[in-house]
């Protein structure tokens, strides 16, 4: 692990002190002698995340909640749709190979993602892998066009 980085004029080394690890933080202004600070892992982070820089651990499991949650509506949609298609759509009368190619596309990316979320006890896709494999053989039905 790098303990010192350079940035324009901006010198930011990993140090210990009497209190433990700490950050000394050195600038150069012109010609005369550098400023230091010497802060604390903790209190830098705090800056950081008070101004925006980074989000705190709060802000960033909402933002994964909100988005895993937008993620799991979009994947119902697409099944709802590769039902539809498969059971509904007039795939007898016209060449519908394009699409339901597509929607298999979508429907497969959109269970792959979710698939991620199993292991977060937050929200998960609701459907287990064998019920995305039920609904993707669906769509590859015997009769449908182009698949």
């Amino acid at each position: 692990m790098q303990t010192k980085l350079t940035h324009h004029h901006l010198a930011a080394e990993q140090v210990n002190d009497k209190h433990g690890q700490a950050i000394l933080l050195t600038q150069q202004d012109g010609i005369e002698e550098p400023h230091s600070l010497l802060v604390h892992p903790w209190q830098l982070r705090a800056v950081c995340e008070e101004f925006g820089i980074l989000a705190s651990d709060e802000q960033a499991a909402k933002t994964v909640y909100t988005l895993q949650r937008r993620m799991k509506g979009l994947h119902e949609r697409i099944e709802r749709l590769a039902e539809w298609m498969t059971n509904h759509s007039d795939q007898r009368h016209a060449d519908l190979a394009y699409e339901i190619t597509q929607l298999q596309a979508l429907h497969d990316l959109a269970s792959e993602w979710c698939g991620d979320f199993a292991d977060n006890l937050r929200t998960d896709c609701g459907h287990s892998p064998e019920a995305s494999a039920q609904a993707g053989a669906a769509l590859r039905q015997p009769g449908l066009p182009g698949l």
